[in-house]
């Protein structure tokens, strides 16, 4: 979808900025996603082999059945994960436990629902997916005006 392809885009450079350079993200829209996984979408970087923990591999992948809306609200949110993991912000340990921005959070943190809406990492996500949206909504109408 041309529209996915041009969200990544628009908000791989304004999230990742100067990152992006030899950073791979592979975007999968899987049918029964939510089903299966009861996810929208999941960011994970791929290289298992990385040297410190400095990925630079990632895959996404998101719900196919999603509004048009969503899944490039969802799409954005999972590029903010993957930015927290290019800077080294977010840390995932094999037991579960996470390490966000120095803080400690062990694997127990995020069983509920409330724990994960309330982890700092989310509210991160959350927040600048809507911002993202907004701001890419603006550029395509810009876009349209040009035309």
């Amino acid at each position: 979808n041309s529209e996915i392809k041009k969200a990544a885009s628009f908000f791989c450079d304004h999230l990742l900025k100067r990152l992006s350079k030899n950073v791979s993200v592979k975007i999968l829209l899987k049918k029964n996603f939510y089903r299966d996984t009861k996810c929208f979408g999941t960011a994970t970087w791929t290289d298992i082999d990385a040297r410190n923990h400095a990925h630079r591999a990632f895959e996404i992948e998101i719900e196919s059945g999603l509004s048009p809306v969503f899944l490039i609200r969802t799409l954005a949110h999972e590029l903010v994960h993957v930015k927290q993991y290019l800077n080294g912000e977010i840390f995932d340990y094999k037991s579960g436990d996470v390490r966000y921005k120095g803080s400690y959070f062990d694997s127990s943190y995020q069983k509920s629902e409330e724990s994960y809406y309330d982890s700092p990492w989310e509210i991160e996500a959350y927040g600048r997916e809507a911002g993202l949206y907004k701001m890419f909504l603006t550029k395509l109408k810009e876009e349209g005006s040009k035309k």
